[in-house]
């Protein structure tokens, strides 16, 4: 029995009177044997262990489903997903889901990672959005994010963004290799105005394996209104790597708008060379009305010009301009601190380019934002 699991199983026991407690009988020998049988191959351990202390129930982290093949637990819900992915339940590389969150996501073992069910990684699936994340390296470390939460000060209070953080921060330190740990404490730090520190979570989450594919846009977005050239150089060194359309949807971005946000960091560089590399990769992967972005910034950093206007990203200006530039500004502080305003917009709405000439956009990373 691994360390979390033994953890987890103790304080259950030591909680059974708990409100968000309840547990079901034991699993027996049969309901184990029988999903078992349905899987084509045999449980997790730990999970196979802990299901014969309590067969499923509620927990302050969600519900524990029960083994057995029934209406409401794990070998359903296996039929359930499969029919969800147009899969077949007899596929073992299926998921194989054994959590529901509050949040009515499912936490499943990927059973496609290996062999061995007991390296199974934990993943979180959303049936809506039919998105898979790796949530927790192991099952053990499940567990112990847990018990961690559930012995925590935070336990039981609100959820505000300071328990937010504090939550994520818990979570990274079990499994620093697991990027969304890292990216819940850059979401939780940039909202808490603290941009220099989001910055660094959010490129540790895209130095995992595997990495959320959108942490390194984020970090090249905050790495530019902060003038931090290291950083912005690391996120648009791997966001500017061939990829597939797919990837590109999951990075949240497209070849051209990375270049619009890499380019005023490039053209302030000594050398051009090692940025006009990224854009060359960059101009490979524009398509249609995007390729000439590219390649009029590819020219201008060429032959030493400034970079073009970029486009607008919404249709209209969140933020229109005003002659009185602390009116202006004024404006610019209360509709980023409302969410009105985002990174996209100060990057790239050529409208607010004359105030960012006049006060540095970096201050208003710095304003915290409560949810």
């Amino acid at each position: 029995m691994h360390r979390g699991v033994r953890e987890l199983i103790r304080w259950v026991e030591a909680h059974r009177d708990h409100p968000d407690v309840k547990l079901n009988p034991p699993a027996s020998a049969s309901d184990i044997g029988a999903l078992e049988q349905m899987l084509g191959g045999p449980l997790p351990a730990d999970l196979r262990l802990l299901l014969s202390r309590f067969n499923g129930g509620t927990l302050p982290a969600g519900e524990l489903l029960p083994a057995g093949t029934g209406p409401g637990t794990i070998g359903h819900t296996v039929r359930e997903y499969a029919e969800a992915v147009g899969g077949d339940f007899l596929d073992t590389e299926l998921l194989l889901p054994f959590h529901r969150t509050p949040e009515d996501s499912l936490l499943a073992f990927d059973r496609s990672a290996g062999p061995v069910s007991d390296t199974w990684p934990i993943v979180d699936y959303f049936q809506d959005l039919q998105e898979h994340r790796l949530m927790y390296r192991t099952f053990d470390g499940w567990c112990r994010v847990c018990v961690n939460e559930w012995g925590s000060t935070d336990f039981g209070e609100p959820f505000t963004l300071d328990t937010y953080l504090r939550a994520g921060e818990r979570h990274a330190a079990v499994e620093p290799d697991v990027a969304t740990a890292h990216a819940t404490v850059a979401h939780a730090l940039k909202r808490s105005g603290r941009p220099e520190d989001a910055l660094q979570s959010y490129l540790r989450a895209a130095r995992c394996v595997p990495p959320l594919p959108w942490c390194d846009w984020e970090a090249l977005k905050l790495a530019a209104l902060l003038g931090d050239e290291p950083a912005a150089f690391e996120a648009a060194d791997r966001l500017c790597s061939r990829a597939p359309k797919r990837r590109w949807r999951q990075r949240e971005t497209t070849p051209a708008r990375v270049a619009e946000v890499l380019a005023p960091v490039a053209f302030r560089a000594a050398d051009s060379g090692p940025w006009l590399r990224l854009f060359h990769q960059l101009e490979a992967q524009a398509q249609g009305s995007d390729l000439p972005v590219v390649k009029a910034i590819v020219q201008a950093l060429e032959h030493g010009h400034e970079p073009p206007p970029t486009r607008p990203p919404r249709k209209e200006s969140v933020l229109p301009a005003r002659s009185d530039l602390d009116g202006w500004w004024t404006d610019a502080r209360r509709a980023y601190s409302e969410g009105e305003l985002r990174e996209d917009d100060l990057l790239l709405d050529p409208e607010l380019q004359r105030l960012g000439r006049v006060r540095p956009f970096a201050e208003l990373l710095h304003i915290r934002r409560e949810f």
